[in-house]
């Protein structure tokens, strides 16, 4: 099913040159629906865990992010499900991107020890105010009453 998503996403791409961005906001990512969700969260993580345009900084990135799917075996609807969690827990980050989300919760967020042990063995500085999440808590698990993380408000750069 995640193929059939990703390549359903595929040609919605190639239909629509002119919405080339894709989803702008959290209305437009509710309207998506589970399996949309799924694939393009998932196309989000695939594309910023490779993508390192020669940038030890992005490297760091990439490679933390790497490390933090395997390491918490990360799927579509878990990713999905985790920007879903940081459009509600920050009703002021709806106009943002999915991309902007993404970030708020597994870069500033649950990845942030795995990218910040990838900038240590580049040779780079932690990232600031990353903070770190509970143990072992993946998106599923986090419960409705919970508040977010001090240093997920916003996303910072990864050259800090």
């Amino acid at each position: 099913m995640h193929r059939f998503a990703l390549a359903a996403l595929a040609v919605l791409t190639l239909a629509a040159p002119a919405r080339a961005d894709f989803i702008k906001n959290a209305e437009e990512w509710r309207r998506l629906g589970p399996e949309g969700q799924a694939a393009y969260a998932m196309a989000i993580f695939d594309v910023q865990s490779v993508v390192t345009a020669d940038n030890k900084y992005t490297a760091a990135r990439a490679m933390g992010l790497r490390a933090c799917g395997i390491g918490l075996q990360l799927k579509g609807a878990m990713v999905a499900q985790a920007i879903n969690i940081f459009y509600r827990d920050h009703p002021e980050a709806r106009l943002a991107t999915p991309f902007v989300a993404f970030n708020g919760y597994f870069e500033r967020g649950v990845c942030s020890p795995f990218i910040n042990k990838a900038r240590e063995d580049l040779g780079l500085k932690p990232m600031k105010a990353a903070p770190l999440p509970e143990a072992k808590q993946q998106p599923e698990e986090r419960q409705q009453g919970q508040q977010p993380d001090q240093g997920q408000q916003q996303p910072d750069t990864m050259q800090q």
